[in-house]
């Protein structure tokens, strides 16, 4: 472990326990997410064909539930993606990274909350609710990108200074997306969760940019 002249420390073996415990929460708010699609239960003295029909209709009765359920999968799987990659480049940390990372953590583990909620109420207040809820996720998360990759403050100086700024603008496609339909939800409640699809529409569009623009060249230094 070495302390440089500005208080942070170098210690990779540290960083590891942050990334390990990061993931380990990720794994847990994933698992819990599935607690709300319930298995049916249907009277087995039924003739089949009317346990059938009740299993079908319950089954589509579910379409709330598995929707928030799906979404939420991925989108935390968005976020752990975008976190995973950006602490491979993060050399040095302080409290304020460990912090900002706890408060990141503290959203993820929330969102099984506001998605059991918005998977049996999906009116206006439910699709609200869970819209800041991830939007504080996704913020959380892009001030960690913010804080360690500006100026160079917690990763190597040598690093391209346009990845920076392509990992910078991802990293607030998922608060900028959730935030924006917030005001929809007032309107509409459905049109706000199809808006929230715009979340991968948006990072593969960045993604595509980023990989056509080629190596950087000398304007990007």
């Amino acid at each position: 472990m070495r302390r440089t002249s500005r208080g942070m420390i170098e210690d990779e073996k540290a960083l590891d326990r942050v990334v390990f415990f990061s993931d380990a929460v990720f794994a847990i708010a994933m698992t819990l997410l599935v607690v709300d699609l319930r298995v049916p239960v249907i009277p087995s003295g039924l003739p089949s064909d009317v346990q059938n029909q009740r299993l079908a209709a319950a089954l589509r009765g579910l379409e709330g539930p598995f929707f928030s359920f799906a979404l939420s999968f991925f989108v935390l799987g968005l976020l752990w993606l975008v976190h995973h990659r950006k602490f491979r480049l993060i050399r040095r940390y302080d409290d304020r990274l460990l912090w900002l990372n706890l408060l990141f953590l503290f959203c993820v583990a929330f969102l099984p909350f506001p998605t059991a909620v918005i998977g049996r109420y999906g009116g206006q207040t439910g699709t609200v609710f869970y819209a800041l809820s991830m939007t504080a996720a996704g913020l959380f998360s892009a001030l960690i990108t913010v804080y360690a990759y500006g100026g160079h403050r917690l990763i190597d100086s040598d690093v391209d200074p346009r990845s920076i700024r392509h990992w910078i603008r991802r990293s607030f496609v998922v608060p900028v997306v959730f935030l924006a339909s917030v005001p929809v939800a007032f309107l509409s409640a459905v049109a706000a969760r199809l808006m929230w699809l715009l979340t991968f529409v948006a990072t593969y569009g960045l993604e595509v940019m980023f990989a056509r623009r080629g190596p950087p060249g000398d304007d990007d230094s």
